[in-house]
């Protein structure tokens, strides 16, 4: 009987525009919608979605700026006011999302931009968006790849991105404050003359903030911290996770946990066969580091972009990545399973959950999910997509979630 009732909520989560044979196996193989512009779910670091009025939420690139979407009973619907009140911004964003109100900044090639989404308390208000501010560039002809955004315990924001000179081969790691979200810093310098494909991201800690970043030029994955309550412009010296053995690569993805635990989800440069790939970088709340090397590269398999992501079960933690094929171009998929640092493989459990048909010929990467914890009262939902713009959805609470993972 349980096996029945757990293909019933398989297919339920699955969503609409799914196979049903692929929603009983608890992997989606076609797209819930579609945006018109390739991988609108990038970048690495950046989250995109949150859950709001008991839905869930994804802010994506569109080809005229922002769009706003919302997972309803009968499938992703576009909010096209705020398409509208956003025209002409960077769509490119990074989320936060509190109190009914959503704070992003949006990256373009050589511009940052802050803006800000609020809806009134009635499930059926409308969306009211509005540019708070543009971020000053260090240099003139700045090139981005991207930035991320956090608010600390004080209420103040934070901004971090790499910027590099256009065309140099070195960038450097900056960040921006502001008390308001409308009034912003003059960019602070982290580290310079890190190699020019590295990023960073920015992520509350207990009693402070960090911005972490890959360093592929000194091999080291590197932060500096800022705590609670001092000036702005002070921020601890340059500190390392780990240095050596090609432990750094541009991905980036953090997730913290209640108890003050930072995990940070990372892809290092040792492209081996039969190396670890990927290396889950661990925070505990004291301030030590514990480095989990993970998935190892095959012949055929290659480990990618991982993402780590909280869940109010028991602090349970989960963390998902592309798969590249390298034998068919066509059958990359999201592999996810649930973190156990005293397990051999760190990522047990671990199982598909997107593999677009092969037949279509696209190629799905970058995971996004929410920031917060996820849930207690609704679906665990993470997005996908492909170079055609088109965005896949998977549930992992089925999978992950309380009694099915046992």
């Amino acid at each position: 009987m349980k096996n029945y009732v757990f293909y019933f909520l398989l297919l339920i989560a699955c969503g609409p525009g799914l196979k049903k044979s692929a929603c009983a196996q608890g992997i989606t193989t076609s797209p819930v919608f579609h945006v018109d512009l390739p991988n609108p779910t990038a970048d690495k670091p950046q989250s995109k979605l949150w859950y709001m009025d008991k839905c869930w939420w994804a802010v994506l690139p569109g080809g005229n700026g922002p769009t706003l979407w919302q997972r309803t009973q009968t499938g992703w619907k576009q909010q096209p006011e705020v398409s509208r009140q956003l025209r002409g911004i960077p769509g490119r964003a990074d989320l936060w999302y509190e109190n009914r109100t959503v704070t992003a900044v949006g990256v373009s090639d050589s511009s940052l931009c802050i803006f800000r989404l609020s809806r009134a308390d009635s499930r059926r208000g409308r969306w009211h968006a509005g540019v708070l501010a543009g971020l000053a560039m260090p240099r003139e002809n700045p090139d981005i790849e991207t930035a991320t955004i956090a608010r600390d315990a004080q209420g103040v924001w934070w901004v971090a991105a790499d910027v590099g000179e256009r065309h140099a081969a070195k960038t450097a790691i900056y960040v921006w404050y502001s008390h308001d979200a409308v009034h912003w810093s003059r960019p602070l310098m982290m580290q310079r003359d890190i190699y020019f494909d590295d990023i960073s991201c920015i992520t509350a800690v207990k009693h402070g903030m960090m911005v972490i970043w890959s360093d592929q030029a000194r091999d080291a994955v590197d932060f500096r911290m800022h705590a609670d309550g001092k000036q702005d412009t002070i921020w601890s010296p340059v500190e390392t996770v780990a240095s050596g053995g090609k432990t750094a690569d541009d991905h980036i993805n953090t997730a913290l946990s209640a108890d003050g635990t930072l995990w940070v989800a990372t892809k290092n440069s040792v492209d081996a066969i039969n190396r670890p790939q990927l290396v889950l970088r661990v925070r505990r709340p004291d301030g030590v580091w514990t480095n989990y090397p993970y998935d190892p590269r095959t012949m055929r398999a290659e480990p990618s972009r991982p993402v780590v992501l909280t869940t109010p079960d028991r602090g349970r933690v989960l963390s998902g990545h592309t798969i590249y094929d390298k034998r068919s171009p066509y059958a990359d998929r999201i592999d996810f399973g649930r973190v156990d640092t005293l397990a051999p493989a760190v990522l047990v459990d671990q199982t598909t959950v997107i593999a677009p048909d092969t037949s279509v010929k696209v190629k799905v990467n970058n995971i996004t999910g929410p920031k917060q914890m996820f849930p207690d009262d609704g679906p665990w939902i993470i997005l996908a997509s492909d170079e055609k713009g088109n965005v896949y959805e998977s549930d992992l609470k089925p999978l992950f979630g309380g009694e099915f993972s046992k």
